[in-house]
């Protein structure tokens, strides 16, 4: 019984590293937007799935998360199918497929005006699901949990160090190629500074998140004790890290990017400052006085750090004006062809396709709009009236997990406040962009959400670390 209990324990183990490996490397390759990328992490990931599903089965605490987010997926690969497929008598059928078959005699129709992409945009809604669902498996303790989040956080802020190294001695250079957009930008690995951005400004909640949990190791570490200088150098390496990510997100220039982050620092930081001690032992409460004092300091060095840093992303603000930037001048096209398919939607991943008709030619004629720049919109084109409704189950799920989680967990609770400000970042900044359709980051985001809602549905009695999945 025992050795096949420590087989399971290290084959757990080794799918664990091996989960995190396969997330990190999606992210190198671009965000693994090119098809052979996406389909290594995508054939990699499933079968960890497969793997995991069939050696340790469904967790035990985030089990109805769990299901919720399967169904999501099923709902989601269903109904896109759908999509794709000639329905019976042409049964909602977008009314193009009438013009083609006038035109060209063309004899098929579906709700999709393309149904090839719509089949293939099923495998890059699900890869982001699969990672998440493998997540909650893996994630059956919190030590597993933080070992997902740290090898994240570390991931973001080795791949800030090569951006900085990169932008700096070969601006010109991304990874290996030549760069043609964003020269006066930095990416990191990503194509888009945007996505980078959301990349980095998560990786520097992460890596702060780091930094306070090995400072405080180090802190109650007993002096003369093996060990103590192995902390102190993880603690500066861990702060470098941390600079690292912050000046790369500042050298992006990412005017969404950088104000969604410091929305998420809003949230985390203050209570980070006043909560920095709070899970000692023999932690007394400090005076009301005090904790506002830390309160106010906390956002004001926030405010301070964004009008000393984040200059140029300022700049461009006051450079270029809201209605100046084309992401706002096709809005209204874009609420005119959801207007016109609400209900069914045009097809997943058509969105080139369908607004090509309703540009407004006041935007101009140059460059050719393949995304909406804002998720939701797109995914509500897309999807019809399906998609908002799975988003706001979404976000009703993440809610009662983070509510959950700050009333429940103690000394794992800043997790939860991590997971709660780094979903304001990734949501607010998706009004914007479309980090979240770009395979790697998805990948990333799946798994750094497993992570924190294993711990924040993961309390155990006197808060111990046994398993819990």
């Amino acid at each position: 019984m025992l050795p096949k209990l420590i087989n399971r324990e290290i084959l757990r183990e080794a799918i664990l590293v091996a989960f995190i490996a396969l997330v990190i490397l999606t992210l190198i390759p671009f965000g693994s937007v090119t098809p052979f990328p996406f389909a290594f992490a995508a054939i990699g990931m499933f079968a960890l799935a497969i793997l995991s599903g069939l050696l340790f089965t469904e967790p035990r605490q985030s089990r109805w998360v769990f299901r919720i987010a399967l169904s999501v997926l099923v709902v989601l690969t269903g109904w896109t199918f759908i999509q794709a497929i000639e329905l019976p008598a042409h049964w909602l059928a977008n009314p193009a497929w009438s013009a083609a078959r006038d035109l060209a005699g063309v004899r098929y129709a579906a709700i999709s005006v393309e149904p090839a992409d719509t089949f293939a945009a099923i495998l890059w809604v699900a890869l982001p699901f699969v990672t998440f669902l493998t997540g909650l498996i893996l994630c059956d303790t919190d030590q597993r949990a933080r070992k997902v989040l740290a090898g994240l956080g570390l991931a973001a802020g080795s791949m800030a160090v090569f951006g900085l190294l990169q932008f700096s001695m070969f601006p010109n250079v991304l990874i290996v190629i030549e760069k043609h957009a964003y020269l006066d930008s930095l990416t990191a690995v990503f194509v888009n500074r945007n996505t980078a951005a959301t990349f980095l400004g998560l990786g520097t909640l992460l890596m702060l998140t780091l930094v306070r949990d090995i400072s405080r190791a180090y802190s109650v570490h007993p002096p003369g004790e093996p060990g103590r200088h192995v902390l102190l150098l993880r603690t500066w390496i861990y702060i470098l890290l941390l600079c690292a990510c912050f000046t790369a997100l500042m050298l992006s220039r990412s005017r969404a990017g950088i104000f969604a982050t410091f929305v998420a620092a809003l949230i985390y930081f203050p209570w980070l400052v006043i909560n920095w001690n709070s899970s000692r032992r023999y932690f007394r409460p400090a005076p009301r006085w005090r904790s506002m004092l830390k309160l106010v300091s906390a956002v004001l060095f926030v405010v301070v750090l964004l009008m000393l840093f984040a200059g140029q992303a300022i700049l461009r603000a006051q450079e270029r004006r809201l209605e100046d930037d084309d992401r706002f001048c096709i809005l209204p096209g874009i609420w005119r062809a959801i207007s016109d398919h609400w209900l069914t939607g045009t097809g997943l991943g058509t969105f080139r396709t369908v607004f090509s008709a309703y540009r407004d030619p006041a935007c101009g004629i140059f460059g050719i709009f393949d995304r909406a720049h804002n998720f939701y919109l797109e995914g509500f084109l897309g999807l019809g009236v399906v998609f908002p409704v799975l988003a706001l189950l979404t976000f009703a799920v993440l809610a009662k997990i983070f509510w959950r989680g700050l009333a429940e967990r103690r000394r794992q609770r800043h997790y939860v406040l991590l997971g709660l400000a780094a979903t304001v970042l990734v949501a607010l900044h998706a009004a914007v962009d479309f980090s979240l359709q770009i395979p790697g980051f998805a990948v990333f985001f799946a798994a750094f959400l497993s992570a924190v809602v294993a711990i924040s549905l993961g309390r155990s009695r006197g808060e111990t670390d046994r398993p819990y999945g």
